[in-house]
């Protein structure tokens, strides 16, 4: 199957998903819920997004070359990070600390990409103000992470964090069944880091890479020192 199916068929996803929050959130503020997503929070845009290599391919066909620049200066430091982390405790931290906003974040908030957005993205919507989505729960002390605690709706979060569960997990679901689509079409899957999954598409040519299997995949990204388990997992 060529990438353009692949796409169409991930993009397919996307809509469903979409049409399902829509329905989600509406039904859930008329029980007196709040979300508190919205262009300029951009709290999760610092944190470590992985998407599936086609939906980073799709991505790496519409960037501007503003976007690429961004994507190119933000690459050392996310492969540092990811040589440097001794667990993933460590590789989220640094991440969070070092490698500074999505390069695809614009200067208004705005997703640059918003429309060809992964699936872990979209599911990704916030029952508190936009500060959580960034804090530092390792520097707060233990009373004030009670109260956080204590504040969470458990009917409707993924326990402990506060986002909303449901729309994770059928994001999750979505995007297991899009890697099992792959590992049928290509012989494999590869599921990683955002930035570094359009960068690999750009630079490495990862569409083409992918038609050649899964050994391929993991003998070209070991032979040019690519394959950081906390940058690509590739399955078959």
């Amino acid at each position: 199957m060529s990438h353009d199916t692949r796409m169409q068929a991930v993009r397919q996803k996307q809509e469903c998903f979409d049409q399902f929050c829509g329905a989600w959130l509406s039904e859930y503020r008329q029980r007196g819920g709040s979300i508190y997503c919205g262009k300029g929070c951009s709290g999760c845009c610092r944190l470590v997004v992985n998407c599936t290599a086609t939906e980073a391919i799709a991505i790496a066909r519409v960037v501007t070359p503003e976007q690429q620049a961004r994507l190119q200066a933000a690459i050392p430091v996310i492969a540092k990070c990811a040589q440097e982390a001794g667990s993933l405790k460590d590789w989220l931290k640094s991440y969070r600390d070092q490698a500074g906003p999505c390069p695809f974040l614009e200067q208004d908030g705005s997703c640059g990409v918003y429309q060809q957005r992964p699936l872990s993205c979209r599911s990704l919507l916030s029952t508190r103000e936009p500060h959580w989505c960034t804090a530092d729960f390792g520097a707060l002390s233990h009373e004030q992470k009670q109260q956080f605690m204590e504040q969470l709706d458990r009917s409707v979060v993924a326990f402990p964090t506060h986002y909303a569960a449901t729309l994770q997990e059928l994001a999750q679901e979505l995007e297991l069944a899009h890697l099992r689509e792959m590992e049928q079409d290509y012989g494999c899957s590869l599921l990683g880091n955002l930035p570094w999954l359009v960068w690999l598409a750009l630079e490495h040519q990862l569409d083409e890479l992918l038609m050649s299997g899964g050994a391929a995949v993991r003998s070209y990204l070991a032979e040019h020192g690519l394959d950081s388990p906390y940058l690509t997992v590739s399955g078959d």
